[in-house]
């Protein structure tokens, strides 16, 4: 494999890369002897050399210049490090610990291609390409400038894989077929163009809505796979194709407004179980935002969808009986209904328990246990893939 700065004991920051591999080790999210090499050995502070960390007290500013940087950056924390005009976060190197969780998931082998969607900062890519040697990763994002950025930052730590400035629903045509593809970013759907990239029997794992879906591509064109057990969401993959996750102050102003209809709702089962219900929102509206009020004697539940436009204001009680507006011209409410009572009827499975496969033409279907049951249609509601 590649030799990295980081394989040199006396470089800065060698010994922390070395504690950091040993306590990713030891909480088990390294499970494997090449992965703790490549944590050991792969420099992270040559790819966030300023970044903000979230604390106890508010966020902190860091550089190298900075009382604690070098162990701020070696922790398992997620480090911040472009921010929106305004104030959103849009780039960060993820906490360790989740990526090394899910590199372990996906279960490369020496020889092995693998295209990362989502450069990021290329600490990700350096992993990879510690791993399995460069000429085998490619990885690619919107942003030219985070591109350029990871690309400096690859090449002081001795990696050069291929990196290229891509519509991430587009994967990356010149060096397909892979055998893995890594999503670093948040999906609404998985591109059908990455199924067509993916070696026959190759994997493929994305945070899908608010899960982490580990997919396997079968002979028959489709990918099918459960989703991890742990909520995950990352910050969204950014195309022209795609639509916007509206912003909060956008779905308090939809949902005040007079719905088109209004109806009694008879104790709705599951949204007392805010994970979840989320989680099964985020798969049925991959495009939505909600928001709860909670006020003293009852809850307001207030969707928007980005996608279509439609939203819905559900006012719940504490017997979880609710009244429900609905406005924007389609009709979100009762599929969403429709699927909470399906997972309460069910007794209330984790997500772990849930799967997802993804039709050769980019249609999504939910799955319990095994996808032989009766599956859930998911795209009915919008043609966006």
């Amino acid at each position: 494999m590649t030799r990295s700065a980081g394989t040199d004991p006396a470089a800065p920051g060698s010994g922390h890369a070395d504690r950091l591999a040993r306590e990713l080790a030891a909480n088990g999210s390294v499970r494997s002897a090449a992965w703790r090499r490549a944590f050991a050995h792969v420099p992270r502070h040559l790819f966030v050399p300023a970044f903000h960390l979230r604390t106890d007290q508010g966020t902190v500013a860091y550089t190298d210049r900075t009382p604690g940087w070098l162990e701020a950056i070696y922790s398992d924390a997620t480090l911040i490090t472009r921010f929106s005009p305004d104030g959103l976060a849009v780039s960060s190197s993820t906490e360790p610990s989740l990526m090394a969780s899910m590199l372990e998931h996906l279960q490369v082998q020496d020889g092995m291609k693998v295209l990362e969607v989502g450069t990021g900062t290329g600490y990700n890519a350096a992993l990879l390409s510690e791993r399995l040697g460069s000429d085998l990763v490619t990885s690619i994002d919107v942003d030219r400038a985070l591109v350029d950025q990871a690309r400096q930052a690859l090449e002081a730590a001795g990696y050069r894989p291929t990196l290229a400035v891509m519509d991430g629903t587009q994967g990356y045509p010149p060096n397909a077929p892979y055998q893995r593809i890594l999503a670093t970013c948040g999906l609404g759907r998985v591109p059908t163009a990455w199924l067509g990239q993916l070696d026959g029997d190759g994997l493929v794992l994305a945070n899908v809505g608010l899960g982490m879906a580990l997919l396997r591509k079968e002979p028959d064109g489709h990918a099918r796979g459960r989703f991890l057990p742990d909520a995950a969401g990352f910050m969204r993959l950014r195309s022209i194709s795609v639509p916007g996750v509206p912003a909060l102050d956008r779905v308090l102003s939809a949902a005040a407004g007079e719905p088109d209809r209004v109806h009694q709702e008879a104790r709705v089962p599951g949204l007392d179980d805010h994970a979840m219900a989320e989680f099964l929102l985020s798969l049925l509206l991959p495009y939505a935002l909600r928001m709860v009020q909670h006020r003293q004697e009852h809850e307001v539940h207030c969707v928007l969808d980005g996608a279509s436009g439609a939203w819905w204001r559900a006012e719940v009680d504490g017997e979880g009986n609710a009244t429900v507006g609905e406005g924007g011209g389609h009709l979100l409410w009762a599929p969403y209904r429709a699927l909470l009572r399906s997972w309460d009827e069910a007794g209330r499975p984790g997500i772990g328990r849930y799967g997802l496969t993804v039709d050769p033409d980019g249609r999504h279907h939910l799955w319990l246990d095994t996808p032989d049951t009766p599956s859930i249609a998911l795209d009915h509601l919008s043609d966006d893939r």
